[in-house]
């Protein structure tokens, strides 16, 4: 009699577990599906520049020396602030130096306040480039600040060259990396040649 006593709380155990567990993996499940639900596709008209942007993020465009550039804003204001979040998209016509290798060559060497590439990676069959590398600059008079910056180049037709820059003070990139390397990773253009 105990042995039937001892195997039934075994087996309501075993099922009350399950339960827990089941419970677990469904809220796991759903937060997992939410990031991308939360994200969009978006293209901007003019350029035809499209990427994925998160959920409360702003775009701007504004033309500068001739180039339409796409600024992507945080939603919050401590996130412009005191991260420093900068995200610029652009296309442009590309010279010599912008082709692929040699992009790949320049950001693997130190170059003034910039830090050789932390990861510079090519893809030789459609010429993106990703890179990644920190640089300092001077900012309120004497404050040296570090900045942490995602790079890509992606050629284009025309012989143009998609340029994707997430930027973000070195002590705040970790917190925002995912949301930046969703806008800069994503990008493309949609224009015909």
């Amino acid at each position: 009699m105990q042995n039937g006593k001892g195997a039934g709380f075994r087996a309501f155990f075993f099922v009350l577990m399950t339960m827990h567990w089941k419970k677990h993996l469904y809220i796991l499940g759903i937060s997992l599906m939410a990031g991308p639900v939360l994200a969009a596709s978006f293209t901007d008209p003019a350029s035809k520049i499209s990427f994925t942007l998160p959920a409360g993020w702003k775009v701007r465009s504004v033309v500068q020396e001739g180039v339409r550039v796409i600024k992507v804003v945080p939603p919050k204001a401590d996130q412009r602030e005191r991260a420093a979040i900068e995200v610029t998209l652009q296309e442009y016509k590309a010279g010599r130096k912008d082709a692929p290798e040699r992009l790949l060559r320049r950001y693997r060497q130190a170059d003034g306040d910039r830090e050789a590439a932390l990861y510079a990676r090519l893809n030789s069959h459609t010429g993106r480039l990703v890179t990644e590398y920190r640089e300092g600059r001077f900012v309120s008079g004497r404050l040296w600040i570090v900045r942490h910056n995602l790079h890509v180049f992606l050629p284009t037709p025309g012989k143009r060259l998609l340029e994707a820059r997430c930027a973000a003070n070195a002590s705040e990139f970790k917190t925002y990396r995912h949301q930046m390397e969703a806008i800069c990773l994503s990008a493309t253009s949609l224009r015909k040649p």
